[in-house]
């Protein structure tokens, strides 16, 4: 079955003393995105405890998997992107299956 539109989740590891870095790195990225064919949406979640594995989660909504996917790997999103390397990142592209 087919679905509209799939959520890329992708949470990151960073320090507390890198944070302003880390969003200026991910701003630049998510600048990019937005301007991207099957982008719908995007929310960056911070953390609220003192020593979370991951200060930082971003839910996107893309309009396919596909497009997320032709988004990502992309060599001008590896430019815009560049600076998020210095940050473990864990990601993958989710649809709904129950509401």
């Amino acid at each position: 079955m087919a679905h509209d539109q799939c959520t890329a989740i992708v949470v990151y590891e960073v320090m507390a003393e890198d944070t302003d870095k880390f969003l200026t790195a991910w701003q630049q990225a998510d600048d990019h995105l937005k301007e991207q064919p099957g982008y719908v949406s995007t929310a960056l979640h911070q953390a609220c405890s003192a020593s979370p594995d991951f200060r930082f989660v971003n839910v996107g909504c893309w309009e396919s998997a596909d497009a997320f996917r032709a988004a990502t790997q992309d060599e001008a999103f590896r430019q815009a992107s560049g600076r998020l390397e210095a940050y473990p990142i864990h990601a993958s592209v989710y649809e709904v299956i129950r509401t």
